[in-house]
């Protein structure tokens, strides 16, 4: 899922009712077994940065308050790319990852321990 309004870029590891969901530890992405969800409207704005709270939750895989875009590349019907882009580093990638979905559907169905 794709978020904005807050100016500042999340991404958070797959989340169902605040329980992290990885599709494994080493690859949380891959097949994740549930909603990967993005936070991205830091192109800025005159009232600065939306701060973060002191103790983010668990679900909570990367943030940050630097000014810049996100940029998605659908690679075909399983790859999915997302890059954050940093204006206040020149241009430098902060954030990148890669989205692995073999199979497409409802979370329920695909992944039995689910409900």
């Amino acid at each position: 899922a794709i978020w904005a309004h807050e100016h500042s870029y999340e991404r958070m590891f797959p989340v169902y009712q605040n329980k992290v969901m990885n599709g494994s530890t080493s690859e949380p992405y891959t097949d994740p077994k549930a909603t990967v969800h993005f936070t991205t409207g830091s192109a800025g704005c005159q009232e600065r940065h939306d701060p973060f709270r002191q103790h983010l939750k668990p679900f909570s895989a990367f943030h940050s308050t630097d000014y810049g875009y996100t940029v998605m590349n659908i690679h075909n019907g399983t790859h999915l790319t997302f890059k954050q882009i940093s204006d206040d580093q020149n241009g430098a990638v902060i954030d990148e990852v890669t989205i692995v979905k073999s199979k497409h559907g409802p979370f329920k169905y695909l992944f039995k321990d689910i409900q």
